[in-house]
């Protein structure tokens, strides 16, 4: 009878999140699991447990769940239950910028589980996200073209969703503004046209990937100008956000809003958008995020001109944050807001070590054109990739790219043989 009732409280959990009551979900599971005796009850009930936290943005819960998962796989021998512990495992480590060790489960998820299984697919789009963190972009494009053929031979729409839209951060970080907008408008579209066609299961998945795409893609209009478009996308994903207590989004979302002001000039708005976008996104353990919006902040007290002291703390705490992570990307691009700072108040001595310290980091992270041998990402660019996964101004390879899609093209830096390929990854839409 304890068992039984114990089973109709996990499927009473299953009905209230399906709901959008997580709170009430979380708590019929949580209260149901010290009683379970079956290993895999308790393995699939901290499943649903390590979900519903990843969508409440209680990330380190969602490392607790996991290890618990990983315990009872290994108790039980199981490969299958290990490839999924593992790949929660990995996402947790890679929500908490935790790369290195988000890299190591996902490959653990994927020795474990069979090479077409869709498992694979998620550990390479982990595995993709955790290598933007650590700013090694030729393996992030490796691991989607695999996860994209993945997504391919499983039919599964909303991992192709993903790589799309991870491939617009791609070119997000590098600054090629028009592909980044190309891809997220790409993965918006096929989000949308999941969304209309995902059954009943897949109907929450299908709505939080739509709201993601919004999100970014309100990031790219904003870049490129069209404020008014990216106000509508990013009030909407809000909207979707605050209707099923999606925090991490909403938190996004806050930081996006306040990008959009201060791209306006409305910077006072601006700050008191980044100042809770902030404390939400810490309170989450989302480092990498709150980094970001704390670099929005610093732009928007500079342009006040009067907290200039507070810009430089919280620079200050943004590249300690960078650094902690490991993501010398993000170190480079404090460094040159402090570059611009320093040349404001006339130290060019300063300003110049800080350019230089940032110039060493993009070379350090092999953004360096072979050709021209200046930064790629460091201001405004345009970007091509080749499909050996290496990277060029797109003005410096003009004449390959005139002939490579009738004639494959030898690569200026691994001399490999590249020839145009229509793939998500390998075709840089312009």
């Amino acid at each position: 009878m304890g068992q039984r009732m114990t089973r109709r409280q996990v499927a009473e959990g299953l009905e209230l999140y399906a709901q959008k009551n997580y709170d009430a979900a979380i708590k019929k599971w949580t209260t149901a699991l010290p009683k379970m005796k079956d290993n895999r009850l308790r393995f699939s009930t901290l499943g649903y447990l390590a979900l519903a936290s990843r969508d409440r943005g209680r990330n380190k819960d969602y490392l607790v769940h996991a290890v618990q998962q990983i315990d009872i796989a290994h108790e039980l021998d199981d490969n299958v239950l290990r490839a999924q512990a593992y790949l929660n495992l990995s996402r947790a480590n890679e929500m908490l910028a935790d790369y290195f060790k988000a890299v190591s489960y996902s490959r653990l998820a994927m020795q474990y589980s069979f090479a077409t299984d869709v498992v694979q697919g998620y550990a390479l789009l982990v595995m993709a996200d955790s290598y933007i963190g650590l700013c090694n972009f030729p393996k992030v494009l490796e691991c989607l073209d695999k996860a994209l053929s993945i997504s391919h031979e499983n039919e599964d729409h909303l991992m192709e969703v993903q790589v799309v839209n991870t491939m617009g951060k791609v070119f997000l970080a590098l600054k090629d503004f028009p592909k980044a907008l190309a891809f997220q408008q790409r993965a918006h579209e096929l989000a949308l046209s999941n969304a209309v066609y995902a059954g009943e299961q897949d109907a929450n998945s299908s709505a939080k990937f739509l709201r993601l795409t919004k999100l970014k893609l309100a990031t790219s209009l904003r870049i490129m100008g069209d404020f008014q478009g990216a106000t509508k996308c990013v009030e909407e994903a809000m909207r979707s956000a605050s209707s099923v207590g999606d925090r991490p989004v909403q938190a996004k979302c806050l930081v996006c809003v306040g990008d959009i002001q201060r791209s306006q000039n409305n910077n006072e708005v601006a700050c008191k958008k980044y100042e809770a976008a902030i404390q939400m996104l810490q309170d989450m353990n989302d480092r990498c995020s709150s980094t970001l919006a704390m670099l929005g902040l610093v732009k928007s007290l500079l342009a006040l001109d009067t907290q200039k002291q507070m810009a430089s703390e919280i620079l200050i705490t943004a590249l300690s944050t960078a650094t902690a992570m490991g993501n010398k990307l993000m170190q480079a691009r404090c460094h040159l807001l402090n570059e611009r700072m320093l040349a404001s108040e006339n130290q060019i001595n300063d300003a110049r070590q800080a350019f230089e310290i940032a110039h060493r980091l993009y070379r350090e992270i092999d953004l360096v054109c072979t050709i021209c041998k200046n930064p790629m990402g460091m201001y405004r660019d345009q970007i091509q990739i080749l499909t050996c996964t290496h990277i060029f101004h797109e003005r410096c390879i003009l004449n390959l790219l005139q002939k490579w899609t009738y004639e494959a093209q030898t690569c200026p830096k691994c001399n490999k043989s590249v020839l145009y390929s229509r793939s998500y990854i390998a075709l840089s839409l312009s």
